[in-house]
């Protein structure tokens, strides 16, 4: 890890619960970063496996144990520990391209007007995990755009403007956050870069289909309401 003390620094974050299997290669992509990392933080919630032996063998991490459980809690406890400036969010499940941070610190460092920009990404299926329905074919071929934490890298005072990410939201945290960010109309930009590999695995949250549709449609709905208050008031304004 560098000792850069400026406004430049990136925490790379990785949040597990039991995930020995696939925990190693996801440190691994971030310590063979071209731009490292100045900090590393794995916040693991109270995992039954060897994912803390695991995390704490890895050099440079600082290795967190969640009080608490879900995925919103352990990325809002890792935003609150976080000393750097630029924020970089990694599934434990998933791994970075090599140029992953250099690449858009470099954009973001060009564009300061951004908050965060999100890339592009690949899906992969782990060795003997069945092909599942819905995915179009060019997410495993030349990539996709991917509105995920794990393309982010953010500025850290975004989550001052937007808000935590909502624990309410046991799998659909995420796309709030996003959703709330698009509607504070925060600036951000999509690099069409592939620079994040997704696995799919038979452990994924995202099976959980039927819990995260209904998620999803609270986020939505939530959000048109958002829109109106803001038609509402817009109008409301206009009036002499």
């Amino acid at each position: 890890m560098s000792d850069d003390t400026t406004s430049q620094r990136i925490t790379a974050i990785i949040v597990v619960r039991n995930g020995e299997r696939f925990l190693s290669d996801a440190l691994q992509s971030i310590a063979q970063q071209t731009r490292p990392p100045d900090e590393l933080l794995v916040i693991d919630g109270q995992s039954t496996d060897r994912t803390a032996q695991i995390a704490q063998s890895f050099p440079g991490v600082r290795y967190l144990l969640q009080p608490d459980l879900g995925i919103a809690n352990a990325r809002n406890l890792a935003i609150a520990a976080a000393t750097g400036e630029f924020l970089a969010f990694l599934d434990a499940d998933d791994f970075w391209t090599a140029d992953k941070l250099a690449v858009q610190m470099t954009y973001m460092l060009e564009h300061p007007t951004f908050m965060y920009t999100t890339t592009w990404l690949n899906h992969f299926y782990d060795p003997g995990c069945l092909p599942r329905p819905g995915y179009r074919p060019e997410s495993f071929a030349q990539g996709i755009e991917g509105r995920f934490p794990g393309t982010m890298l953010a500025r850290r005072v975004v989550f001052e403007q937007v808000g935590l990410f909502n624990p309410a939201f046991a799998l659909a945290s995420e796309v709030d956050w996003f959703a709330r960010a698009q509607d504070a109309g925060i600036p951000s930009a999509v690099i069409e870069t592939v620079l994040l590999h997704k696995r799919l695995h038979a452990h994924n949250n995202s099976i959980q289909r039927e819990r995260y549709r209904q998620e999803w449609f609270v986020v939505m709905r939530q959000s048109l309401l958002r829109k109106r208050g803001q038609s509402s008031a817009s109008s409301h304004n206009d009036i002499p």
